[in-house]
């Protein structure tokens, strides 16, 4: 019984760290990656650092409604 009520627990754990990443946008390299996959599957992949460098760069050109 404490096993099963405790693999609920952890569940309920992972689905709050994946909304959070969502919320915090951490989840955008994932997406990128899922996507890339879908659509250009012989595309070699930027690197995770690539990745950001490229999407903070691409906020920078493309401000869009952001509090700062």
């Amino acid at each position: 019984m404490v096993g099963t009520s405790m693999l609920g627990l952890r569940a309920r754990l992972d689905q709050v760290a994946r909304f959070m990443e969502g919320v915090m946008g951490a989840d955008k390299y994932r997406q990128y990656l899922e996507h890339l996959a879908k659509t250009h599957p012989d595309a070699e992949p930027m690197s995770e650092r690539e990745f950001w460098v490229d999407y903070t760069d691409w906020q920078e050109n493309n401000p869009q409604g952001r509090c700062c």
